[in-house]
């Protein structure tokens, strides 16, 4: 099974909620099964995206296995973790870099640039995308709003929103370990 297939698969097991079809529809016109989750790091060659997206909700349901107290549904860990950066969606553009090769030569080399057109934040421009299509609890919402962490903007200019995010919900914390696991440890960056 390809990670289109896998993606897919995952969604309609797991989530049972009104408006999946529109928004896998919505996927299906995009660039998600084919764009990377970064243009320098992790998952930053083509299909990265969804890769990345997969790893994280089996990175976080493994995380809920231990730490979980029963009150966050799968489904829950479905949607916060598989849909956590639709914000990346046509967010990146193929371009080239010039380098020196082997010996010595510049060459263009292949590259991803980001192709910023909807400029609403990180976390908060995929809240904002998933509730065109689903409804997203309180926990979701929090959990995707906050899943950058300590490296979110927002946090490093002083706010505190997400010391609240995490006291309100285990899935916030949970959800950016299984990124910070996904995106660390399992993913290859290609030079």
């Amino acid at each position: 099974m390809n990670l289109k297939e896998k993606f897919i698969s995952i969604c309609k097991q797991e989530i049972h909620r009104e408006g999946l079809d529109e928004l896998l529809a919505w996927l299906e016109k995009s660039d998600f099964y084919n764009a990377p989750a970064s243009t320098r790091f992790h998952g930053n060659y083509a299909g990265g995206l969804c890769e990345h997206s997969i790893n994280v909700f089996e990175q976080l349901v493994k995380l809920y296995e231990i730490y979980g107290d029963g009150s966050i549904s799968r489904e829950s860990l479905a949607v916060a973790s598989l849909f956590h950066d639709v914000c990346k969606i046509n967010y990146y553009k193929q371009g080239t870099r010039n380098v020196k090769d082997e010996n010595g030569m510049w060459v263009a080399k292949a590259i991803w640039e980001v192709d910023e057109k909807v400029p609403l934040g990180h976390g908060e421009k995929s809240c904002i995308i998933l509730q065109w299509y689903i409804k997203l609890t309180m926990d979701e919402l929090l959990a995707i709003r906050w899943h950058m962490s300590g490296f979110d903007a927002a946090v490093k200019g002083g706010d505190y929103g997400l010391s609240k995010a995490q006291d309100m919900s285990k899935l916030v914390t949970l959800l950016s370990v299984a990124d910070i696991i996904s995106s660390n440890l399992l993913e290859e960056t290609r030079k």
